[in-house]
């Protein structure tokens, strides 16, 4: 069958489905850039918004940084720059994280030091919309959640032509300054953003005093240029540039000499067509990633000069049609595309064999294929439709086809000779339909209950990657191009009462997971590089035919007064490999968050606890160490002069204490071996004035 017509037979299919579903309830609010706006909150069930106030207030560094303090959520950390979130145990390209709304980027480097996330300052982040779980079909193929990071656009309430604000900080611990610049200009119907942001972070001292290789540079910018016809239509473009260099990474085998991301993005929307046609949505984006790592600090550059030049490019779009059907009815309706390409080498001068100790004079150079110009396209088509059953219910069900087509353009010789010669990986067509139910219920109690079939298929890395060590472990990896689609399985209940001036709130979840991708040790693949050191094997990316994922979420807030409220919240992930008998690597420990807040006229402080049990279930396939728990604590504090100018002061890790975060990976290919230790106390201040 050709694509072509597997591409038609979607459509079709679509267009029937469209044909028979007559409903719509709310409109669709008209925001550009955020998942899910609807009249009710029966969204407030299924999302989750970090709020950019609370970004502020708490000051995190990096990207990443931003969900260590989230429920459900732990942070993989390699360097203290570009680390990334892991969402109850799904991680990597099983969380779909967008920009805006629907823009798309991705690494470049095959250790990922350049996730999506680090793409964009914590600075100029409005708020943070996740969906837990693959409940939304509307955004692209949805495997174990999804995280939107919505950025700050020019805002026409505040009657003023000219405004904006710029702060500066420093961090003791490292020596750390950064400072940002956000600006607009409103003028008639035309509008224009710029936020602007640079930070300098030294090396910084763990609790027990030793000093951990974290250091990074970045400047970054953000433009946005809109032109408002109607307050139902608007069209904006926006630019947006990262530019890191000398980021440490203790946690990788090489460090970054430059990591460079290029994102432009186009969004057209207009609301109220027609009775029918109540919203359109259109969007194209193109990124682009210039990444080169070396291994220029580290011991074995006496030996080998390796200097590993990659690059990443995504482009694509999204358009979407919201379609009031009837007068409880909503039905979106749309298609999207996503292309990722991805090109680069390793250039090696050896100067030393490692294993014979024999030297080279001149040095002998080798260039190892790292992406092997390799490609994937993303076709999809996706039809969600929300109904108003009565005043207390609403419905939601969602069905969306993926075709995932695959290229390999400059194969490396002993990659084809592993595969017989002849890569072809298959199409992938996959399916995924979720339904959810809402209840808002007498005396305060809201319930809801979501389950989806979800799928993803297979990343460039877990297909065409050729013999590099990008796991947790020290074993070289190799693609396998027979991969087949993961497929979850998923149910969420969670549910909501409130009792007087305390409210409490349960979720839990269960994810049974077919044809699970991981990497498995084949004894038959030798390893290539440096074949005198242990593991002598390759790993090989495989199918594991079942795995589980399930876990909880749960706490309370209680307004104690009117300016005082306690908060307390704990997450738990377990993850079983039922084939193999074992534990999933890299699950985040139970975790308890808590935090005491007193606002009150221009003062805000709180101190922010959050305990962690030891993780003793790991993963012996994976190499993977057990880890201690531990107990930090934060004090942040924020006053406001005059309206416009804000004092904030801040004491992380209060009490000193030396501990390390379970998902952080150890140390690799350094002088000094050790666990990757968090900062131990750190005095943060900082000024913002706004104009």
């Amino acid at each position: 069958m050709t694509r072509f017509k597997i591409v038609l037979k979607i459509a079709i299919l679509a267009s029937l489905m469209a044909s028979f579903t007559v409903s719509l309830a709310q409109s669709d609010t008209l925001v550009l850039e955020e998942i899910l706006v609807t009249a009710k909150s029966a969204s407030n069930l299924s999302k989750t918004n970090i709020n950019g106030t609370t970004l502020q207030f708490e000051n995190p560094h990096d990207g990443g940084a931003m969900f260590i303090n989230k429920a459900g959520f732990g942070v993989e950390k390699r360097g203290n720059y570009g680390m990334e979130p892991v969402l109850r145990g799904f991680k990597y390209s099983q969380l779909n994280v967008l920009i805006d709304g629907g823009v798309n980027s991705t690494n470049a480097c095959p250790n990922r030091m350049d996730p999506t996330i680090s793409q964009v300052a914590p600075e100029e982040i409005e708020k943070i919309e996740v969906i837990k779980g693959p409940f939304s079909v509307r955004y692209g193929q949805t495997f174990g959640g999804i995280i939107n990071i919505v950025n700050r656009k020019p805002d026409r309430s505040v009657g003023k032509s000219f405004s904006g604000a710029v702060e500066g900080g420093y961090q003791s611990n490292g020596g750390n300054i950064y400072t940002n610049l956000f600006t607009q200009l409103v003028a008639g119907k035309t509008d224009f953003s710029l936020n602007f942001g640079y930070k300098d972070y030294g090396n910084y001292k763990s609790g027990s005093g030793q000093e951990i290789a974290s250091s990074f540079n970045r400047l970054g910018y953000a433009m946005k240029l809109g032109y408002q016809f109607s307050a139902d239509q608007r069209l904006q473009i926006t630019w947006r540039q990262s530019m890191a260099k000398d980021v440490l990474y203790a946690g990788l085998p090489m460090d970054a000499d430059k990591d460079n991301s290029s994102i432009l993005s186009l969004d057209y929307a207009v609301n109220n067509v027609s009775p029918l046609l109540k919203s359109f949505k259109l969007k194209a984006y193109g990124s682009y990633v210039d990444h080169e790592m070396s291994n220029t600090r580290r011991p074995a550059y006496a030996a080998v000069h390796a200097v590993s030049p990659v690059n990443a490019t995504v482009f694509g779009g999204r358009t979407e049609f919201g379609l009031q059907t009837g007068g409880a009815n909503m039905l979106f309706a749309g298609i999207d595309f996503k292309h990722i390409g991805k090109d680069g080498v390793r250039n090696r001068l050896v100067f030393k064999n490692t294993c014979t100790g024999a030297t080279f004079d001149p040095p002998k150079a080798f260039i190892d294929k790292t992406w092997q110009d390799s490609n994937q396209d993303d076709l999809g088509i996706f039809l969600e439709n929300k109904r108003d059953i009565n005043e207390n219910m609403v419905w939601t069900l969602g069905i969306r086809s993926d075709v995932n087509m695959y290229g390999i353009n400059d194969p490396d010789a002993g990659f084809l000779e592993q595969y017989n010669n002849e890569i072809k990986p298959d199409d992938h067509i996959d399916i995924s339909a979720t339904t959810s139910i809402t209840w808002f219920l007498p005396k305060n109690l809201n319930v809801y209950f979501a389950l989806a079939r979800s799928t993803r298929a297979p990343e460039l890395s877990e297909l065409f990657i050729n013999h590099l060590s990008i796991g947790m472990d020290a074993y070289e990896y190799i693609g396998n191009p027979d991969l087949k689609s993961e497929v979850n399985y998923q149910f969420d209940i969670r549910m909501e009462k409130k009792l007087g001036k305390v409210g409490f709130f349960g979720d839990v979840y269960y994810a049974y997971i077919t044809d699970y991708i991981t990497a498995v040790v084949d004894e038959t693949i030798p390893r290539i590089y440096t074949p005198c050191n242990d593991p002598k094997f390759t790993k090989q990316f495989r199918n594991a035919d079942e795995v589980f994922l399930t876990g909880f979420e749960a706490g309370f807030n209680w307004e104690i007064m009117p300016a005082l409220q306690y908060d307390l919240v704990v997450s738990y992930v377990y993850g079983q490999n039922i084939s193999w008998d074992e534990p999933l690597a890299e699950i985040t420990p139970l975790t308890a968050a808590t935090s005491l807040t007193y606002t009150h006229n221009k003062l805000k402080a709180e101190i922010h606890g959050r305990v962690v049990d030891a993780q003793n279930r790991v993963s012996g396939s994976f190499n993977e160490s057990k880890t201690p728990g531990f107990a930090v604590f934060d004090l942040y504090a924020n006053y406001n002069f005059f309206s416009k100018l804000d004092i904030a002061i801040g004491v992380k890790n209060l009490f000193n204490k030396n501990y390390v975060e379970h998902l952080s990976r150890a140390y690799k290919a350094m002088d000094i071996q050790s666990l990757y230790f968090e900062p131990g106390r750190s005095i943060n201040v900082s000024l913002k004035y706004r104009f």
